[in-house]
């Protein structure tokens, strides 16, 4: 019975221990002051988050990403506007257990865990007000699909176009001329090259095709790729052509591209456009046609492959293709006559086709 006695005065001082040292915390007594807190800074974080949202909103029509970043910053927020209203629905039942003005409870246990509960909340969100401040909330969508482009029926090409296509996707290739006189069909071929990125997937994130053809300024060139690149809104007309190079150049930095430019006649400026220098390093591809070899020097490839006439089986197989068996069937003399013709063509795919496509429809000699 003495041992009983002398127990219960050290029980109570234990449990008169505990209880100040809850009540200390301030989660108790700071509780009413933390749950206004709270509520403020809950609307104006839910203020901030509305105004990241409809922004990435507008620049989405712009084909512009959310950046990763901001969309789990946006989810971080929409949880915790979930976790806070469940807290702040029972704040009344909460506020009546308070006693001695606020600074205890009648359930010191139960006030404590949600005091605390409070007080981590009200540090959350100053927290995610401080992240919310994002100086770039969207990034270029690159068009990663490849639309090909549609191309005349050739004949004779096919070793050419596997030698170019190997050339090009060799690592150490960044820049890649074809060259070769007016109607030989380097623009035939090129496309081809170009439709064969649409059969890949992952390796590129951007194919810009572009035709150049002579007298092209720098500004145009600009124009015509920032098309590709969906970056002709309000801001990219009030830039001048240095600014604009410099947008350019920072949005492909981060991208692996290529850039095929058809039929240029003298050096392009890939810097002064603000097309990065393709590397090794950043597995980015340039590749042009032009009639003149000394130009892919100029462009930086002292390799260019040559784009020929075809020999003369192959000129004779594309015409007779052109010109259709149910012409050439008509008539014997036909055949001869159409012959002689594919030979004045000298090979050149472009006079074969058009000349024996207009032959198609004749039925005579004498036509």
């Amino acid at each position: 019975m003495g041992n009983c006695m002398s127990f219960q005065p050290s029980c109570d001082a234990t449990l008169d221990r505990i209880i100040s040292v809850l009540c200390s915390k301030g989660y108790i007594g700071n509780l009413k002051k933390n749950l206004r807190d709270l509520q403020r800074e809950t609307e104006d974080l839910r203020a901030i988050h509305d105004v990241v949202k409809n922004k990435v909103a507008r620049e989405k029509v712009k084909h512009r990403h959310m950046l990763k970043p901001v969309q789990v910053w946006l989810t971080r927020v929409e949880s915790f506007n979930t976790r806070v209203d469940d807290t702040l629905s029972t704040s009344p039942a909460q506020l009546q257990k308070l006693c001695l003005c606020g600074l205890c409870s009648k359930n010191v246990y139960l006030s404590y865990n949600y005091g605390r509960r409070v007080f981590l909340l009200l540090e959350e969100v100053k927290k995610l007000k401080s992240e919310g401040n994002f100086q770039e909330l969207t990034e270029l969508t690159m068009i990663c699909e490849v639309v090909e482009r549609p191309t005349r029926t050739t004949v004779g090409q096919e070793e050419m176009l596997e030698t170019a296509w190997e050339r090009l996707m060799e690592e150490d290739v960044g820049i890649m001329g074809l060259h070769g006189m007016s109607g030989v069909g380097k623009t035939t071929l090129f496309k081809q090259i170009h439709n064969k990125f649409a059969t890949m997937s992952g390796k590129f994130d951007v194919v810009i095709w572009i035709v150049v053809s002579q007298g092209a300024s720098i500004s145009k060139l600009q124009e015509d790729i920032a098309q590709k690149l969906r970056l002709c809104d309000d801001q990219w007309t009030r830039k001048d052509e240095s600014d604009k190079a410099a947008e350019m150049h920072r949005v492909l930095k981060g991208t692996r591209f290529v850039l095929m430019l058809d039929d240029i006649w003298e050096k392009v400026d890939l810097e002064a456009i603000g097309v990065p220098e393709p590397t090794r390093e950043n597995g980015c591809k340039v590749a042009f046609t032009t009639r003149s070899k000394e130009v892919c020097g100029r462009m930086g490839d002292h390799e260019p492959m040559q784009v020929k006439c075809l020999e003369r089986d192959q000129a004779w197989e594309l015409f007779r293709i052109k010109v259709g068996e149910s012409t050439l069937s008509r008539d014997p003399n036909i055949v001869e006559l159409a012959r002689k013709v594919a030979e004045k063509c000298h090979g050149l795919p472009l006079a074969l086709s058009v000349i024996g496509e207009t032959m198609s429809y004749k039925t005579t000699v004498q036509e």
